[in-house]
């Protein structure tokens, strides 16, 4: 089979899920993290819509990805010059090398949705790749809704990617934009699109409602498809499109398609688990195929014996490929395997059956069993083991902290903090602030206490140091009490790291996260020891 591509859309399908608000530096993070993965084209939103798209977009232009930046938008507007539609200049204005084009194909869309003829919308069509074109661009086109409109009007539907080719689109995407085509109608498709079209890469955009997304990508793999959009974890409009993290093991692992490097797919399930952090959507990532946590999880006397004869009994896939882990669920088989390499990871060693190395993988397996899934909070984790083996000590001793509400006059109120800490062991400090927040609170207070004489050697590194991003999502309960995992994501101006925090309250979990940040930064300030 012929080069397949991968246009991957979390930043603007992504966008459109329910429960997903991205900020600009969301994006540059996802962006980051899908960029590692290997795809062909990162579509980073669509600016005419979200206005801070274009900020991103600029911030992505130091980047230095791999994928093809691609930016996403409408054909031009009914009766309206290309050089006039505002679309088309917020889609210039981002300077991409790639612009994705949608239009419309069904006829009720056309008369009802546009409510334009069906001349009209062709022309449309025409005049924006032309446009995109002499602008330079490669030019992908989605018919939107093509196999409603296939069944309702199939001259038609072709009649528009006729029209594409003329105009020198570089790829044609089928859409199900309603996601309720079964696979034979999205064969049918696929080849009726092929003789309209010739050799012109054709693709799919598929959505899930049905469930039929994956059996679509692959019913139209087998007639000739040579393009697919996909979102990590599936996101998008309504239950999502194409999931991207059963797609590619399912190409590379069960079709033999060499889409992504070997090194490229170990990265899968730290990936999906730490854009799921990022929006938000953690909790839902555990009964996931492939990239789960539970996906190879054996919990029988019969299975475990059947998977340690031979995983290939209950496992589908190797989990060491796609960058997960088996677990073994009876008493007494903890993982110990598993914990090791995270360990290795960071260059502690744990091989050796000793007292203190048995100490550490307890201390490890009991943070995990407590909800610290370490995947987008490594420095959580690489802190934990410094402090373990002894390579990095504590600088900050927390000995009180009050957090007070004070209310001034009738509307007006500010959050005060007040923290007794030692720092580097030296004599009691007392430090007081007060802030707009509880969280922007706590941090001033943390860092007004490094800023006293005892932290002199702390002082200039901290004030560069801020606080991005603050994430919050409730664990389930155990024995009875809920708790609440925070991570706090922070930046120096040239790295970034994330810190977690666990507790049946908020405040606490929060101080948790925050302190375990600042001191990873200061402690690694030069490089990480371990």
């Amino acid at each position: 089979m012929p080069n397949l591509s991968i246009l991957e859309t979390t930043l603007r399908e992504g966008a459109l899920t329910e429960d997903i608000t991205f900020s600009v530096q969301d994006k540059v993070r996802i962006a980051k993290l899908i960029d590692s993965l290997g795809v062909t084209y990162l579509e980073g939103g669509w600016p005419y819509v979200f206005d801070r798209d274009l900020e991103f977009f600029e911030l992505a232009q130091d980047l230095n990805l791999r994928a093809k930046l691609t930016v996403f938008g409408a054909t031009r507007r009914p009766e309206t010059p290309v050089a006039r539609d505002r679309n088309l200049k917020a889609m210039l204005e981002a300077k991409t090398p790639v612009a994705h084009i949608y239009g419309k194909v069904w006829v009720l869309h056309v008369e009802k949705v546009l409510q334009t003829t069906l001349e009209e919308n062709l022309a449309m069509l025409r005049d924006t790749i032309e446009y995109l074109k002499s602008e330079g661009k490669e030019v992908i086109y989605t018919a939107e809704h093509f196999f409603d409109g296939f069944r309702h009007n199939r001259e038609y539907a072709l009649e528009n990617l006729r029209i594409a080719l003329e105009a020198g689109v570089d790829i044609v995407s089928l859409g199900d934009s309603n996601g309720g085509s079964l696979p034979t109608l999205v064969k049918e498709g696929v080849l009726a699109a092929r003789d309209r079209v010739g050799d012109v890469v054709l693709g799919l955009h598929l959505h899930n409602d049905m469930g039929l997304a994956m059996a679509n990508a692959l019913a139209g793999l087998e007639v000739g498809v040579l393009h697919l959009q996909a979102t990590i974890n599936g996101y998008g409009a309504r239950t999502g499109i194409t999931d991207l993290t059963t797609l590619l093991p399912i190409l590379k692992l069960k079709m033999g398609l060499e889409v992504v490097t070997d090194e490229e797919l170990t990265r899968l399930t730290s990936v999906a688990n730490q854009v799921a952090e990022i929006v938000g959507l953690g909790g839902e990532m555990d009964h996931k195929p492939v990239v789960g946590r539970k996906v190879f999880a054996h919990k029988t006397s019969t299975h475990v014996a059947a998977v340690l004869s031979d995983p290939e009994s209950y496992e589908p896939i190797d989990p060491a490929k796609v960058g997960n882990h088996r677990r073994l669920l009876i008493a007494g088989l903890s993982r110990p395997t598993y914990l090791k390499e995270v360990a290795r990871k960071f260059g502690v060693d744990l091989s050796e059956d000793t007292a203190a190395n048995g100490r550490i993988l307890e201390v490890l397996r009991q943070l995990e069993e407590t909800g610290y899934n370490f995947e987008d909070a490594e420095a959580s984790l690489e802190l934990r083991l410094g402090l373990l083996t002894g390579k990095y000590v504590r600088i900050l001793d927390t000995e009180r902290l009050r957090l007070f509400e004070v209310i001034r006059g009738r509307t007006q109120s500010v959050v005060e903090a007040s923290l007794r800490v030692r720092i580097d062991g030296s004599d009691t400090e007392y430090v007081a602030a007060e802030g707009s927040g509880p969280v922007d609170t706590l941090y001033k207070v943390l860092l007004e206490a490094l800023q006293k004489d005892a932290a002199s050697l702390h002082r200039d590194y901290i004030r560069g140091v801020r606080m991005n991003s603050y994430r919050v999502r409730t664990l389930s309960a155990t024995q009875g009490h809920l708790r609440v995992r925070v991570a706090l994501g922070f930046s120096d101006g040239t790295r970034e790291w994330t810190t977690v925090g666990i507790e049946e309250d908020i405040t606490r979990a929060t101080w948790t996260a925050m302190v375990d940040g600042v001191e990873y930064g200061l402690l690694t300030r030069e490089g990480p020891s371990l």
